[in-house]
């Protein structure tokens, strides 16, 4: 048997113990790692009180370093 089919042999027999019927780690733990692994992806990030004060004060005051978005009437003045 040529080493390249001792791997995959090997990388099978691991795969299955892990993944298979017979393996000793349920279905559900699994979705437990797909959910801490996507945890971030899944909910979005809460914002602080500061965050939300600093995006109000630069929607009301136009300004876009404070964290505001740039329009394309800015563009267009800047021109």
């Amino acid at each position: 048997m040529t080493p390249l089919d001792q791997f995959v042999d090997n990388a099978y027999d691991v795969t299955s113990q892990l993944f298979g019927p017979d393996s000793g780690i349920p279905w559900w733990a699994w979705g437990l790692v797909l959910v801490g692994l996507f945890w971030k992806v899944l909910l979005p990030e809460r914002k602080t009180a500061a965050d939300r004060d600093a995006a109000m004060v630069a929607a009301m005051t136009g300004d876009a370093s404070a964290g505001g978005k740039k329009g394309k009437k800015d563009k267009k003045k800047k021109k």
